[in-house]
């Protein structure tokens, strides 16, 4: 077995070559290989490009040329975070053991190679670049929102409170001891937030947010990790989605775990709302209700979702001082998009948690 390459540049015509030929794939070997970023993007934790191939004669016709690949970034920063949130090891392992279980659109695998002892990781993925990039700041149509609450929905159901899930090793939940490592930056965060904007926050939510998960995130892990259950892909919003003619395609499952499954819904309905889908929020949770009792969850009333979603931002609505607040002068030309989307991601958070009652729900337990 080769080393990984440390970069989508390091990567060889060669090296490539015997990946498809440990795959299994059929192919008689490889011409030429062109990498290019993509839309120039590099992410906080790994790199993404494009890789075109030239396919040599007698290779299988139906290989695509364009791929997606995918690496942890170079970096002595992104290294430590990537081991922290393991979240290579997490893709990684989703495209091992659960793709094939999950009933959603998603990105066809054809490579993927991790190594636990160096943290070195590389994906290669189907490119659909037909498809729209979903954009939060956009918003979606009222079908595609539909369907995002009906695929989170089916894949909740089916995995509701699964033993098997908990003999996956990478699969982690609440208790994970790693997850303890962010609660400075946490409260870092917190504190500057709300001494630079005192009043961003409702002054009830505030004090509940700073008695429970900012200043006692030990106990609410807890109270988390205690919740029923499921399958979370746990970044569920419209930036991870691709959008075409047959609907949407979900993306970037790098912190799949196993949580309540509030979670992904609100998140979802915080981060990507626009006027119209506030406007049929109501009939939102109904479809998401039903297809949860239907594929195998719970048959919630609209009270007990709306506690879900009040557990399930809690986490977000805490944390959104980290990313608003931090420099975002690597991202270049790209740094304003990403100030609107922090901004939205914070907002939209505190008024879904004003929305859903968070208080309410909360105050019997503090």
């Amino acid at each position: 077995m080769t080393e990984i390459p440390i970069s989508l540049s390091e990567v060889t015509t060669s090296w490539l070559e015997q990946q498809f030929y440990d795959a299994g794939h059929d192919i008689a070997g490889i011409v030429g290989l062109e990498h290019t970023p993509m839309d120039g993007f590099t992410g906080a934790m790994g790199e993404v490009g494009i890789f075109t191939i030239e396919w040599k004669d007698g290779s299988d016709s139906k290989l695509p040329k364009s791929f997606v690949a995918k690496c942890p970034l170079d970096d002595d920063i992104a290294r430590l975070y990537n081991e922290v949130m393991q979240y290579y090891v997490r893709e990684s392992g989703f495209y091992s053991d659960l793709v094939d279980q999950v009933d959603m659109r998603i990105p066809k695998c054809w490579l993927n190679r991790f190594d636990h002892q160096t943290g070195r990781a590389f994906l290669l993925l189907e490119y659909l670049g037909h498809a729209e990039k979903g954009d939060i700041l956009k918003g979606c149509e009222i079908e595609v929102m539909e369907k995002l609450v009906i695929d989170v929905a089916n894949m909740h159901g089916k995995f509701w409170m699964d033993q098997r899930l908990r003999e996956i090793p990478w699969l982690i939940d609440w208790t994970t001891e790693n997850l303890k490592l962010g609660i400075d930056i946490t409260r870092h965060s917190w504190k500057t937030l709300a001494s630079q904007e005192p009043d961003r926050y409702p002054k009830d939510l505030f004090a509940v947010l700073e008695s429970t998960w900012v200043n006692n995130t030990v106990e609410w892990l807890g109270h988390y990790a205690r919740r029923d259950w499921t399958l979370t892909h746990m970044d569920y919003e419209l930036d991870n989605v691709l959008i075409d003619d047959k609907g949407p395609i979900v993306i970037d499952w790098q912190s799949p775990m196993i949580s309540h499954p509030g979670v992904d819904l609100a998140w979802l309905l915080a981060a990507s709302h626009t006027d119209k889908t506030l406007a049929v929020e109501g009939d939102l949770l109904k479809l998401y209700r039903e297809t949860l009792s239907s594929s195998g969850g719970p048959n919630w009333s609209a009270h007990e979702l709306e506690e879900a979603l009040a557990w399930g931002i809690l986490y977000p609505v805490s944390c959104q001082a980290v990313p608003y607040l931090q420099d975002l002068s690597a991202y270049g030309e790209g740094a304003e998009r990403m100030h609107q989307r922090f901004e939205k991601f914070l907002q939209g958070s505190i008024d879904a948690a004003v929305r859903w009652n968070l208080v309410d729900h909360l105050q019997p337990l503090i």
